[in-house]
């Protein structure tokens, strides 16, 4: 059911007194789109962070080790070299880069859940919920957010191609460098715009619940006293 049905079911509802207006479709009806964003926003927000980051972190443990037998074992060839504290500082700082991304991505979710519980006991405060999940949304899509997502994404990846380099005997690569950041510089520009259109659409639902709230508390200060 999409916010233009809701909207249906809500004018159904305009005649009646707040108290009345409780609607069970209605309250079902915001409840599963709060579910359905909620899915959404795990599945394609969430989820791919939760996998990409371990599977970083292992390639960037699997690099050092590599690198690290490398140098105890390195036999004296023209292009080999053992690591340096600079390449330990390296791996720590793409390590960190990486946690720096998804440790708190990990807290702020869980703290938000708690407070979207599976069902709530009345319009009022499905619409509250409704409208926490979608600020929640933004929130993550905030353009200080996205920034610092791709800071520490092109940390990472810029130390971590460096090190592969270095561990191949190549003791700069700084094509690889550059390369990399014109890549993250255009992919950052492409997510903005695709961030600004989400946005967009997010605050068009977000407006659609606002009005709900503001009708109901509208009616609740008219509704006459006994």
């Amino acid at each position: 059911m999409e916010f233009e049905d809701l909207q249906a079911i809500w004018d159904t509802q305009n005649d009646k007194p707040v108290f009345a207006m409780q609607d069970a479709r209605l309250l079902l009806a915001l409840y599963q789109q709060r579910e359905r964003s909620r899915r959404r926003l795990f599945k394609q927000y969430f989820m791919p962070m939760y996998i990409m980051a371990p599977i970083g972190l292992v390639g960037v443990g699997f690099v050092f080790f590599a690198f690290f037998m490398k140098s105890l074992y390195i036999k004296k060839l023209a292009r080999d070299f053992p690591m340096s504290a600079w390449d330990y500082a390296a791996f720590a700082v793409a390590a960190g880069a990486l946690l720096a991304i998804v440790v708190p991505m990990y807290l702020e979710r869980k703290k938000h859940e708690r407070t979207q519980e599976i069902f709530a006991p009345s319009l009022r405060e499905e619409l509250d919920r409704g409208i926490a999940q979608l600020d929640f949304e933004m929130g993550l899509h905030s353009t200080p957010r996205v920034e610092r997502f791709y800071g520490l994404m092109t940390i990472a990846v810029v130390l971590f191609g460096w090190e592969v380099g270095r561990l191949n005997g190549n003791s700069t690569s700084w094509g690889f460098v550059w390369m990399t950041m014109s890549l993250m510089i255009f992919t950052s520009w492409a997510g903005f715009i695709t961030i600004k259109e989400f946005v967009e659409r997010v605050m068009q639902r977000k407006h659609a619940l606002e009005s709900m709230r503001a009708a109901l508390d509208e009616d609740a200060v008219v509704l006459p006293r006994k």
